[in-house]
């Protein structure tokens, strides 16, 4: 075995920082899957991912606590939120959080974009985009509106 046995590892006692430090070690893959995934629902390349001063373009950005975000040119990234449910519990309510939490990462990731992907198109309302994304446009899973879904319910509550 290379590196710290799991038994010695320090258990991870918040989420945030957990899924911070899952997002940096693995944030090359993560970031060629996200970007896969957004061309795959057909988003305009030109508004997948941006570019940080002295970093290549990214559509993932480990330091991004949220689940995403989008500029205001409606460039859409991930962050390291897509990793952390409990994140997802605060903001919109434990039935999100939890059906967020037992889902996919590639319908995590769905609802992510979706959501993104409405603000920008609803002048960066995030509201609009919460009434939106269930039903987006975009082809995402099933199981990605559902879980935007329990976010909108979770936001009205």
């Amino acid at each position: 075995m290379i590196g710290t046995p799991p038994s010695r590892r320090p258990m991870w006692h918040d989420p945030a920082e957990h899924a911070r430090d899952f997002s940096e070690r693995y944030a090359e893959p993560i970031n060629i899957e996200v970007e896969s995934r957004m061309v795959e629902l057909g988003i305009d390349p030109l508004k997948i991912g941006w570019r940080d001063l002295g970093e290549d373009h990214k559509a993932f950005y480990p330091d991004i606590a949220e689940a995403g975000n989008v500029s205001p040119d409606g460039r859409i990234v991930v962050g390291a939120g897509l990793f952390n449910p409990e994140l997802i519990a605060d903001i919109y309510g434990e039935e999100a959080g939890r059906l967020f939490g037992d889902s996919r990462i590639e319908d995590r990731l769905d609802s992510i974009i979706a959501h993104e992907y409405e603000e920008h198109r609803h002048d960066m309302s995030h509201v609009e985009a919460l009434k939106t994304a269930p039903k987006s446009e975009l082809p995402i899973s099933d199981r990605a509106r559902e879980i935007a879904e329990a976010m909108k319910r979770g936001w009205e509550r």
